[in-house]
């Protein structure tokens, strides 16, 4: 038996510092999506440390099913990937293997298009790497489409994470209404 695979946030960072080395110019052109996009908001509200909007708690177990791979990408196609990092997709898992890394690149999703993906990213600006990560709204959208399609137990916590991520965003927001954008608000309320 094969001992799973330990994902985390460094983890994380670290996949994208080593896919932005290796490939300059990959990261500005496509959008972290799934788990690695959710723990980054994951990450964000345990930074703000609000007590009205703790982190869900997980369990070990819950902790294990977070992310099935290292990293999600949205902003190529199957085939656009596998010319960039000269590897073949693995049909068995649904992913690229890259340097050591698990990598998957979604063409769209259930209510997630890459369009509006890029278009609606936020550019997520770490001491060590930048990347576009999908806007936390667009995330849930899809997360309640797959709730409502499939049983999988990472779409649970992904789908607990980003609902009190965006209320404590949007309580956030509405504590500063000069920062606030009535028009964007309004559209990412309409979303969740």
């Amino acid at each position: 038996m094969s001992l799973p695979n330990l994902y985390d946030w460094e983890r994380i960072r670290l996949a994208l510092r080593q896919l932005d080395a290796a490939l300059p110019g990959l990261l500005p052109s496509v959008v972290l999506i799934g788990g690695g996009a959710v723990w980054f908001y994951r990450e964000m509200l345990r930074q703000w440390a609000d007590p009205d909007f703790p982190v869900p708690p997980t369990t070990a177990a819950e902790e294990l099913v977070w992310l099935s791979k290292d990293v999600d990408f949205m902003g190529l196609t199957v085939s656009e990937a596998a010319d960039l990092l000269q590897t073949r997709w693995d049909e068995q898992t649904h992913t690229f293997h890259y340097a050591g890394l698990e990598i998957d690149f979604l063409e769209e999703g259930l209510v997630l298009f890459p369009d509006e993906a890029l278009r609606s990213a936020r550019l997520a600006e770490l001491p060590d790497v930048r990347f576009n990560v999908a806007e936390a709204a667009l995330l849930y959208a899809e997360k309640c489409a797959l709730l409502a399609r499939k049983s999988r137990p990472q779409d649970a916590l992904h789908h607990a994470l980003l609902r009190q991520f965006l209320r404590c965003e949007f309580c956030r927001q509405a504590e500063r209404p000069v920062s606030l954008r009535p028009s964007r608000w309004i559209a990412r309320a309409k979303d969740v």
